[in-house]
C-alpha cells in the first residue's frame, strides 16, 4: 500500500501536554520514512484515523468506548489496562520504535478493511453526531435546553472568505451533497445573514481579511436561541486557536487547511439535520 496524501490522524486519549508533545515531535521526525501520522488537536473537529488510548487512564478508555473503535477506525493502547479489552497495545515507557511498529500493522489492516469494504459495495461506517461538551456543571433542566438547542430543518451553511476560488471550490463541494450554502466577505454581512436566515453550520476562514473569527462567533450566537448554530474555523495553523477564548464565544471546534473533501463533509454532515 503506498502511502496516502494526508498524514493518518491520530486521536490521543488520556495523554498531558508534555506526553502529546513528545508524540508531536515523534510523529515529526518520523515523516519522509514510511506512513505519515499527525496529531488531533483537542478541538480540531476532524475524526480520526487511529486512537491511541492511555490504557491506565480509565476516562481514556471510556472516550474510546464512545468513539467505537473498528478496523476501519483502529485504537492501539499504551501500557496495561486495569480492565480487559481487545486491543492491541503496546508497554509503557513507549519505545518509538515499538509505536510506529504497532500503528503501521494497524494502518495495514485498515487497508485491507478499506478493500473488502469497497468489494462488498456495503457501507459500514456509521456517521457519529457531536454530542454536547458541557464544562459547566448543570443544575437547571432550562440551562440543559439551551445547550442542546435544536439544528434548523432547513439551515443552510453560511460561508465566512473573500477568496474566490475557495468559495467556487465550496460551492461545487457542497451543491454535491445538497447543502445551501450562502455566502458574506465581513462581519456585518454575516451577523445580518445569521438574523434573517436559519443557518445550521458558519465556517469561518480565519485569514479572511478584517475578521475577528471570535467576536463574530459571539455576533452569530444568539443568546437564548433555541436554534443551535454550529461555527467552524477553517485554520491555517491549529496554533492560531485560541482554545479559551473560543469556549467563551461558543465556537464548536476548528479544522485545519488544505480540507480532504471527505473530512469537510463528514464534519458538517454531523451538524445538519438527519433528514439531510
Amino acid at each position: 500500500m503506498s502511502a496516502q496524501l494526508f498524514p493518518f490522524a491520530v486521536r490521543l486519549l488520556g495523554f498531558g501536554p508534555q506526553e502529546a508533545a513528545a508524540f508531536d515531535a515523534a510523529f515529526a521526525a518520523r515523516q519522509g520514512q514510511g506512513f505519515g501520522y499527525v496529531r488531533l488537536e483537542d478541538d480540531n473537529l476532524q475524526d480520526p484515523d487511529l486512537h491511541i488510548a492511555a490504557a491506565s487512564h480509565l476516562g481514556a478508555l471510556a472516550a474510546l468506548a464512545h468513539w467505537r473503535p473498528s478496523e476501519l477506525r483502529p485504537a492501539l493502547l499504551i501500557g496495561r489496562p486495569a480492565v480487559p479489552l481487545d486491543y492491541p497495545r503496546i508497554e509503557m515507557p513507549v519505545l518509538w520504535p515499538d509505536l510506529f511498529n504497532a500503528l503501521d500493522r494497524l494502518v495495514e489492516r485498515r487497508a485491507d478493511a478499506l478493500s473488502r469494504l469497497e468489494a462488498s459495495d456495503v457501507v459500514t461506517v456509521t456517521e457519529r453526531r457531536r454530542r454536547p461538551r458541557p464544562d459547566i456543571d448543570l443544575t437547571d433542566p432550562a440551562d440543559y435546553e439551551k445547550l442542546r438547542g435544536t439544528i434548523p430543518e432547513n439551515g443552510a451553511v453560511l460561508v465566512i472568505d473573500r477568496n474566490s476560488a475557495s468559495r467556487d471550490y465550496l460551492a461545487e463541494l457542497l451543491a454535491r451533497q445538497r447543502i445551501p450554502v450562502l455566502w458574506a466577505g465581513d462581519e456585518s454581512t454575516a451577523v445580518e445573514l445569521c438574523r434573517t436566515i436559519p443557518m445550521a453550520a458558519v465556517l469561518i476562514n480565519t485569514s479572511t481579511p478584517g475578521i475577528d473569527p471570535y467576536r463574530l462567533c459571539w455576533g452569530i450566537k444568539e443568546k437564548n436561541s433555541p436554534v443551535r448554530t454550529t461555527v467552524i474555523l477553517l485554520l491555517g495553523n491549529a496554533s492560531e486557536y485560541d482554545r479559551q477564548q473560543a469556549r467563551y464565544v461558543g465556537v464548536e471546534g476548528f479544522l485545519t487547511k488544505p480540507i480532504a473533501n471527505h473530512h469537510l463533509v463528514t464534519v458538517l454532515k454531523k451538524y445538519l439535520p438527519d433528514s439531510r
